[in-house]
């Protein structure tokens, strides 16, 4: 990493109107095709986090995020207890400088202070392998179905097959329940 950074872990009440607008540019340039969304101090997609890891550069722009909320999911009609992280991001120009690999550990930090059995993401095809390396676990064939809204506000159900991962935390990977996911609601 050629950059300095600091590294922050944030009560999602802490962060103020600039922090929420700072971490919101980088998401968007993080990810353009949805930088709708992320637009004035909107820094999440569905379901806004509890906890968050940030990256903060120098000039207090946001290098890298990731949000994290406890919360229940049901698998195969079995409710589980998992710390839901989501809009994991890093600055375009630190994409492939393991910037996203520390922000991963700091992550699995924050989940076992939490104590939650697992963490759970839902991954892009093309990112399973990064989070593979970094000790979570794709649940083979897992159908998961969530709550979401348009960027205006209009409520949907969302099903998607595959990409749903798991990180054993308090728990062992084989204790992980079969069948279908739930969210109960909306992702982090």
């Amino acid at each position: 990493m050629s950059e300095d950074i600091r590294w922050e872990v944030v009560e999602e009440s802490a962060l103020t109107l600039p922090d929420h607008e700072a971490i919101a540019a980088m998401l968007g340039q993080a990810f353009p095709s949805w930088s709708h969304w992320y637009v004035g101090g909107r820094d999440y997609a569905g379901m806004q986090p509890e906890r968050r890891v940030v990256g903060w550069g120098a000039d207090g722009t946001v290098l890298a995020h990731v949000g994290i909320r406890r919360m229940f999911i049901t698998v195969g009609g079995q409710d589980v207890l998992v710390g839901d992280t989501g809009i994991v991001a890093v600055s375009p120009r630190l994409q492939g400088s393991g910037v996203g690999r520390e922000l991963l550990v700091r992550t699995r930090a924050v989940l076992e202070g939490l104590r939650v059995p697992y963490g759970f993401l839902g991954a892009g095809e093309d990112r399973i392998p990064f989070y593979a390396h970094m000790g979570w676990h794709e649940v083979d064939g897992a159908v998961g179905t969530f709550s979401a809204f348009t960027a205006e506000g209009v409520g949907v159900n969302e099903t998607e097959q595959g990409g749903w991962m798991v990180l054993p935390v308090e728990a062992q990977l084989e204790d992980w329940p079969t069948g279908e996911i739930m969210l109960n609601g909306q992702q982090v």
